[in-house]
Parts: structure tokens; sequence; C-alpha cells
């Protein structure tokens, strides 16, 4: 964890100074030590801020350490723009490069049970009301959109409602990382224009799991890569939902997404970088 700790720290702590984003000098934490707080946090204690200060009070990784409120406070402070730049450098940083083959799919994040919808406060709509069709359940909550590398590694990722389809919220990415690449992907982002789009613009290739009366049929090469590529997509939805607490605890939706978000930066480090 020290390791991964002090990594952190310097990565957040250059970004800061490239944005020329200075803390007051009555700071008793700096932003970097924030961010740092937050993704080990992340890591290893399903964001329970309370626990970790204690965890760090005693390991005193910090020289001084706020009070959980005014850490909350600070977290919001720092903008998401800086939080997902932290998040691409860090991959840079780590050796991941633009790979010629990706996976993209979603995964549900529920806000809630089922039986407390309509009590929940903080998403309201029936928007936010999806179907998982791997479960067969209904969840509340938001869908996280997803493009990973053949490693398992996050390129690009994305939130919407829960019942928005996948295909709807394939046409929000910017693929500014796999331009030129092959994404294998399921039925439920078949869409012939899509497709024919993505290739005249990035040089995209688009590879859906076709249904058995589609027009277009895939190549035995690429069902045989459908099938081997589907396990790690799983894999890391899995290894990042390991992360979360059974029901992310949140006051506002810009928290919730934050604590996503943190997420998924924690998985991508502690794929990178393994605790020696």
């Amino acid at each position: 964890m020290e390791e991964q700790a002090i990594f952190i720290y310097c990565l957040c702590d250059e970004i800061l100074k490239e944005l020329k984003i200075q803390d007051d000098c009555q700071c008793k934490m700096s932003s970097a030590e924030i961010m740092t707080f937050v993704i080990i946090s992340a890591i290893y204690f399903q964001c329970d801020y309370r626990k970790t200060r204690l965890i760090i009070n005693y390991q005193r990784y910090f020289h001084k350490l706020l009070s959980h409120s005014r850490i909350v406070r600070r977290i919001h402070l720092i903008s998401p723009e800086c939080w997902l730049l932290a998040f691409q450098i860090c991959k840079e940083i780590l050796g991941v490069q633009n790979s010629k083959e990706c996976i993209v799919d979603s995964f549900p994040v529920p806000c809630c049970q089922n039986n407390k919808i309509f009590r929940c406060r903080l998403f309201r709509g029936k928007e936010f009301h999806g179907y998982t069709a791997s479960k067969k359940a209904y969840f509340f909550g938001l869908k996280v959109h997803m493009i990973v590398d053949i490693h398992g590694i996050p390129i690009e990722f994305l939130f919407t409602p829960g019942s928005e389809a996948d295909i709807k919220g394939f046409r929000r990415f910017e693929f500014n990382n796999v331009s030129g690449s092959k994404i294998y992907a399921d039925k439920a982002y078949t869409d012939y224009f899509q497709e024919d789009l993505l290739m005249e613009t990035f040089g995209i290739e688009l590879i859906p799991k076709r249904k058995k009366r589609s027009k277009r049929k895939n190549s035995q090469y690429n069902e045989f890569f459908l099938s081997l590529y589907r396990n790690k997509v799983e894999t890391t939805f899995s290894s990042i939902i390991s992360l979360m607490p059974r029901h992310i605890r949140a006051s506002t939706q810009t928290g919730f997404c934050l604590k996503i978000l943190f997420f998924i930066f924690g998985y991508t480090i502690k794929r990178m970088l393994p605790q020696s």
C-alpha cells in the first residue's frame, strides 16, 4: 500500500502543478494528499472515509489529517476533469498503450434495493430503472459503459441512467485512444449505420455478436475472438464491483458518480501496480 500511495501522490501533485492549481497556505492537507487519500480508500476500504481515516492516521501517511466532513468537502472541490486527467495520465505512465483490439460492454451500479426505490432521494425518474439481461433482474441506478483493452484495463468510460440502451450510450464515446482498432461487443451494439460511421470517421471496426438472421455475418475468426474476449471484460467488471460496497453511500448524484470513478481509478492502479 505504501508504494501505491507514493505513486498516487507524486502523480496527483505533478498534475496539479501542471494545471497551476494552488492550495491556500492555511490548508492542512494539500489537494494531492486528498486525492491520494481517496484512491487508497477506494482500493482498500470501499470508499469508507471514516475507516480510511483511522487506518491512515495509525500508519501516519500524512502529517495532518482533516476531519471526515472537511475531507468530503475538499473532495468535491476538486473538479471531475482533474480526476479524469489523472486517470488518463496514470495509464500512460504505467505503460498502457493504444490497443488494436478492445471490448465494449456495460454493467449496472444500483443506488438502492428495488424495494426501496420509492424512498430513494438520490435519483428520481423512470429513466434510472434499468434491466440486466445477464442476471435477469431489474435495478435502480446508473449504468457504466466502458471500453477495455484485451488485458482488462479501462480505456474510456461514461455513466448513463440505468434504462438507457447500450448502443445509445456507445454513441457518446469520444474514441480518443481506440482509433484504427477493432471493438468487440455483444448483440446489444448491433447498428449498421454506427458501424459504417465509425469505420469512415475513426477507422474503427465494430464487431458485435450477430443474431441468427443478421444481414451481416461475422467470420469464424471474429466469432472466435468474440467468445474469447467476452470473458475478459466480465472479469474486469467483477474486479471493479468487488472493490465496491454492497450499496454506495452518497448524499448527491455527483458524489455517487465520483465514487464510481474512484473505484475504476483504484482498480486500474491495483491492476497495473500491484502491491509488493
